[in-house]
C-alpha cells in the first residue's frame, strides 16, 4: 500500500485564498521484466472521505508502463489535504514502482507546478498481505 499526497487545491498569499489545481496520479512499473499488479486506487479528501474509488479490481501494468489518473482542475471535491491509496502485488520479487502525484495550475500569471512522491505505508501493506 503506498500513500499519496495530492493537492487539488492550494493556500495562496496572505489572505487563505484557494487556487484549484489540477493533479495526475502516476503510477509507474520500474521493472524491465515482470508485470505488477494494481488492485485498487482509491480518492480521499481532506477530512479522508472517500471521494472516488478509479480501480477496486486488479488489473496488470506491464513492464516499464504508466497508469495514469487525472482530477481535473474544476473537481474540488479533495481539497488541499486530499489523497490517494495505492494498493499494488506482484508475484515476482521486483523494486517498488515509482507512485507520485504532479500538480499544475495558475494564479493571475503565476503558473503552479510541483510533484508529491508516494510513501510505502509498512504496516498497512502487511495486513493486506496477511488478509490474502
Amino acid at each position: 500500500m503506498v500513500y499519496v499526497p495530492v493537492y487539488s487545491s492550494i493556500y495562496w498569499g496572505f489572505d487563505r485564498q484557494l487556487t484549484d489545481l489540477a493533479a495526475t496520479l502516476s503510477i509507474r512499473n520500474v521493472s524491465e521484466k515482470a508485470s505488477i499488479a494494481v488492485h485498487a486506487v482509491k480518492y480521499y479528501d481532506s477530512h479522508g472521505k472517500l471521494v472516488r474509488v478509479y480501480i477496486n479490481e486488479p488489473g496488470l501494468l506491464g513492464p516499464l508502463a504508466t497508469a495514469d489518473f487525472v482530477i481535473q482542475r474544476r473537481d474540488t471535491a479533495g481539497g488541499p489535504g486530499a489523497n490517494f491509496l495505492v494498493e499494488w502485488s506482484s508475484a515476482e520479487d521486483v523494486d517498488e514502482p515509482v507512485i507520485e502525484a504532479v500538480m499544475i495550475g495558475q494564479h493571475g500569471n503565476a503558473g503552479i507546478s510541483f510533484t508529491s512522491l508516494g510513501r510505502p505505508l509498512p504496516k498497512a501493506s502487511a495486513a493486506l498481505r496477511d488478509a490474502r
